[in-house]
């Protein structure tokens, strides 16, 4: 497949698109301070796919808890979806964690998205719990996990 988009970080001028992005994706999107403060923190492993034109197509945001990188937020826009844009944003992630020495991943996911749930585990990760009344609406969230091991970098966990 040819590669349509660039990867890099989000920069406060991508906020808008990014809150444009999150009330097309999610019934219940983060409000703009929510993206301000993820692009400003430090040790964020934050990712956005732009088309050619510099248009937001995807993105990831993901924080550190110890040796974990917990993906907060990952989407793609509706209709590019099923490009294998959130595969390609799941792999960045996954390759920073195991350079910077992490042990897994870990993100929640609605139990009836379950195109997320078949990428999430294509990917390796696990069902390991869930979070009761996790999201706004009540829902709980599925917990996913994928260990990962850093032996090919030559880091030892």
């Amino acid at each position: 497949m040819e590669r349509r988009w660039a990867v890099r970080e989000p920069q406060l001028g991508d906020v808008r698109s990014l809150v444009e992005a999150e009330l097309a994706c999610f019934e219940d999107p983060w409000p703009p301070p929510f993206f301000i403060s993820e692009i400003l923190a430090d040790g964020r492993f934050n990712r956005v796919l732009v088309d050619p034109a510099g248009a937001l197509v995807a993105y990831l945001f993901c924080a550190w808890q110890f040796l974990d990188l917990h993906v907060l937020k990952v989407a793609a826009l509706p209709a590019r979806r099923r490009q294998g844009l959130g595969r390609t944003l799941m792999d960045l992630a996954e390759r920073h964690a195991r350079e910077s020495g992490g042990e897994s991943l870990t993100l929640e996911v609605r139990p009836g998205n379950l195109a997320a749930i078949a990428l999430y585990e294509a990917l390796g990760y696990d069902r390991v719990g869930r979070r009761p009344r996790y999201y706004t609406n009540g829902d709980d969230a599925v917990i996913m996990t994928k260990r990962i091991s850093n032996e090919e970098l030559g880091i030892r966990n």
